[in-house]
Formats: structure tokens, sequence, C-alpha cells
């Protein structure tokens, strides 16, 4: 298939997933339009769906759960709470009247999946893990701590529990080589992986040795805006990574809820961002920033063995929980 169809290709499937893919049960759901965004009234979508809202503070905070999730939000935020996991959305909250309301783009990208998560269309059997940098490419570096040996030792520690549990791993590099950023993805497809995690440590620009914590990115999805606006933000057309949107996230929520669970970390959330490494991904794939190597107390608990294997347990786990939430569930046996 040449570029030009292929382009055409996933064109077509984003757009059509955007027009028949609807969130909501219901077309008369009242609806405003703030800052050239259409708005839903969250109210009426959780009715709709049989879910139940809760004001926990009177015209500023609001909760929507059913018996397996909840999401909290605020006016004029764009910081969700999911189970008391950050998710940042593209767009803030907007409370008018005691009623609030949520950018359509960011109910169908973010609430929907998470409440209701996409099948995996088959049994997930390998995980192909991407040490971020390599070879020229140091990535951040401290003294003679360097990114590009720390994440390939978290590969290989995330590939040995993997491992453990009955899966497949490959790793996009397992030297310390230079990969191309476009090859990443290409490499995960020709082994056949069935999810692509990329893993990296995070950096402050000057003056930031206090930022810390833990982030996951997912791709932007079309129409929506990128938290990280470095990522690639220039380019908001359709990739190939688009069509697995719904399973994008939920495997970076996934992975961000294990990170903050098992480690205690802060929760710097999961973020959108359009790096090329999950723009060109043909399966679900999630970019993990484990700790930020810039701050002298994480970069310590990042260079030592334990703290490493004890975060590769948590993405590890991460993975798995995937696994659970969105493999196809066996039929029942015939009478």
């Amino acid at each position: 298939m040449s570029g030009a169809v292929r382009w055409l290709f996933v064109s077509l499937l984003l757009l059509a997933a955007a027009t028949f893919a609807a969130p909501v049960s219901a077309g008369a759901l009242e609806r405003l339009d703030f800052g050239g965004q259409r708005y839903l009234r969250l109210g009426d979508w959780a009715r709709a769906n049989q879910f139940d809202l809760t004001w926990l503070q009177s015209g500023k905070t609001v909760k929507v759960s059913n018996r397996n999730l909840s999401i909290v939000l605020t006016g004029d935020s764009k910081l969700m709470l999911v189970s008391g996991v950050g998710v940042w959305l593209s767009y803030p909250v907007m409370v008018r009247d005691n009623k609030a309301f949520i950018a359509l783009v960011d109910l169908k990208t973010a609430v929907v999946p998470l409440f209701s998560p996409p099948r995996h269309p088959t049994t997930i059997r390998t995980i192909a893990l991407d040490p971020g940098h390599g070879g020229r490419d140091r990535g951040f570096s401290k003294g003679s701590r360097f990114e590009k040996n720390l994440t390939l030792l978290l590969a290989q520690d995330v590939r040995d529990q993997l491992t453990k549990a009955g899966l497949k791993v490959v790793l996009t590099r397992a030297t310390d080589d230079y990969v191309e950023l476009p090859d990443r993805p290409v490499l995960a497809r020709q082994r056949k992986a069935d999810l692509l995690v990329s893993l990296h440590f995070n950096s402050a620009g000057e003056g930031g040795a206090e930022a810390h914590g833990a982030e996951t990115y997912c791709l932007t999805p079309v129409g929506a805006r990128s938290t990280n606006v470095q990522g690639n933000g220039g380019n908001t057309g359709p990739s190939p990574g688009n069509l697995c949107n719904d399973r994008n996230l939920v495997l970076a929520y996934l992975l961000q809820r294990s990170l903050v669970k098992n480690l205690g970390v802060e929760d710097r959330a999961v973020r959108r961002a359009r790096f090329e490494v999950l723009c060109s991904a043909e399966m679900p794939a999630a970019l993990v920033e484990g700790g930020f190597l810039s701050n002298p107390q994480e970069g310590n608990r990042i260079a030592d063995p334990v703290y490493r294997r004890k975060m590769a347990k948590a993405i590890a786990e991460g993975i798995l929980a995937y696994k659970r939430s969105v493999e196809p569930r066996p039929s029942p046996p015939a009478n």
C-alpha cells in the first residue's frame, strides 16, 4: 500500500470513528459552545448512561461514578481525577448555573474509554519495550548518569517481570545502540507486538530541580489538544496511532495508576502528546516518564537497582492490568 493510499485509509477510518462512535445514548442532551468547542452537560450524559452524579462542592467540583469507576472534575480545570489518578483533559470543565459541562471531544476520548474499555481484538501475548535514547543520544545526563543506560536497565527488569508472567517480550534495542525514532514502532510491528511501552526518565529546565513524580503519555486524538505542546504539537492531523486512541488511553491510565500506587510517587497524571514513537505505533502504545533524573533525591532512587526493580514491577503490573481489562472474554460453552 502506497504512503498516500495508506494515509487516506487512516483518515477515512478516523472520520468514521468520530462520526459513528457516539459516546452518549441520547441525541437531545443539552449542548453549549465555549471558546469554539462544543460542550455537553455532564448531568444529562450521566443520567442517560445510568451513572451517579454528586456535587462535592456546590457549583465547583462534581463526581460521576458507577460501581467500577469514579471521575472528579472541577470547574475551570483540565485535570480529571479517575479513581484518584490524574488524567489531563484537552479543555477545561465549565460550570454555569450549577451545571457542569465537559468538552465533547474530552467526553469521547477521555471519559468514555475509561468507563467502557474497548476490547483488544486478540489475546495479548507479545510486549515491545522501548528503552529511550541510546548510542550517541544520551538523553538527560547528570555526572556519570545517562538516561540511555538507566532506561535500558529498567527495560531489562520489566522484561524479566513480564517473562515470569508468561508473556513474550521484545526490546527495540538490547544494547547501547542508536535507533531512529520512526524505526522503533516499526520494529515492534515486525516482531508482532501487541503493545508498545516506551521507557524514559524526565528532566526539568533550569531552576526546576524540585520537579518530581511520574507521568505517562498517550497519543493526542485528532481534534484534541496536546498536554505537552513540545511533543510534535504542530502536527494535528491523523496518525496510524490514532486508530488505537481508546486503548492507548486505557493502557496509559493503568500504567500511571500502578506507578502511583506501588511507588508512592507524585502523580503528574496521564498526558497527551504527539511524540513520534506514539504517532507511528500501529498497536496500543504509551510512553512512561518514570521520574525526574534532574531531581537529586529522585535521581538517586532511579539509580538504585532495588528501587528500579520496584518500578519495573509496577510497570509490569500496569501492563498485566491492561491485559486483564481488555482481552476478549472466552465464549460460554455451548449447551
